[in-house]
């Protein structure tokens, strides 16, 4: 819709995971690197924890794309199965597998087979579990006993659960013990620090064919990488609309004001504290056309606007939580 406008080539912020479009945060590649050595040293369940759109689904086709053909993967993105039988049929679908019109007992054993076949022939099982903490105590278990399966002393099948914290409740019970000891590797993905976040908005515009200093102001980019909250989702639907109410206002860059809309209008927070990577955000927030310093006091959507616009030096009280302050622009 904008692209045009604003010289890009292709549609920025996706609200799809696009592993092309990958920014290579800290966090991320650290817990990149994690799971790939995990998958190395032949664990056989890995548990990657994150919170909901930090990008544990973008890191699993990442780690997918690194691994290469020589490891045969199954991605489940829907956790929704009720039982036993529908967690075999949905691998078994997803390994292009025979699923239908057998038996819960005859797709286990349909999965052992292919699973000891592929690897006699030299080559990796690998399942991405997606979503995890929608599996039931009996299909995690199920799982566990999958990833059991050895030949020669290895392992035929490994699994990596996706998923936000909540499930480390259900980890905790007592009928999933065998499971969570066999978690060796935990892994957590945590959100971006602010100048990360700026960046990452700098390099989903580079990816998409454009120059961010033609379009996002300084103020702008401030604005979206503080209301982002170090999530990528949260920045890509952020982003997305200034975007596209910059091109509905018929402007030629996104300011301060289209930014700051945008977060008002998806509810998120109005923050301007700069911090670096791994720290987590101030707490004044936007949400139903009013923001709220970090005292509690409401501010009119107006002069928060204006406080955004405001020079640096007005807004760097020592005992504010909430100011403007320049992000380093990089080459």
């Amino acid at each position: 819709m904008y692209e045009t406008h604003f010289g890009l080539r292709e549609r920025p912020f996706r609200a799809t995971p696009d592993s092309a479009c990958y920014y290579p945060a800290t966090s991320h590649e650290h817990t990149l690197t994690r799971l790939l050595q995990a998958v190395a040293d032949d664990e056989g369940v890995i548990l990657l924890t994150g919170e909901p759109g930090t990008g544990k689904t973008l890191l699993c086709h990442c780690l997918l794309e690194r691994l290469g053909s020589d490891v045969t993967s199954a991605f489940i993105t829907n956790s929704h199965v009720s039982d036993r039988f529908g967690l075999l049929q949905a691998i078994l679908y997803d390994l292009s597998l025979p699923y239908e019109r057998r038996g819960e007992q005859e797709l286990r054993l349909e999965l052992t087979d292919f699973l000891l076949k592929n690897y006699a022939a030299g080559r990796r099982a690998l399942l991405v579990m997606d979503e995890a903490q929608h599996l039931a105590a009996p299909l995690l278990e199920e799982l566990r006993l999958l990833a059991n399966l050895e030949a020669r002393r290895a392992k035929a099948f490994q699994v990596i659960l996706a998923a936000q914290p909540s499930l480390a409740a259900t980890l905790a019970r007592p009928d999933l013990r065998a499971l969570a000891q066999r978690l060796a590797i935990r892994a957590n993905l945590a959100p971006l620090g602010f100048q990360e976040a700026a960046d990452y908005l700098r390099h989903q515009l580079r990816a998409a064919g454009g120059r961010p200093e033609a379009i996002l102001t300084d103020e702008a980019l401030e604005v979206l990488a503080c209301g982002g909250a170090g999530i990528p989702r949260l920045l890509n639907q952020a982003a997305h609309l200034a975007l596209s109410l910059t091109f509905s206002a018929g402007a030629s860059i996104v300011d301060a004001e289209a930014a700051l809309e945008a977060l008002a209008a998806l509810g998120l927070s109005a923050e301007l504290a700069a911090q670096e990577p791994g720290e987590e955000f101030g707490t004044a927030r936007v949400g139903g056309g009013e923001v709220t310093d970090e005292y509690g006091a409401v501010l009119p959507l107006e002069e928060a606007k204006g406080q955004a616009a405001a020079p640096a030096a007005a807004l760097q009280d020592q005992d504010s939580k909430c100011r403007l302050m320049p992000v380093p622009r990089t080459a």
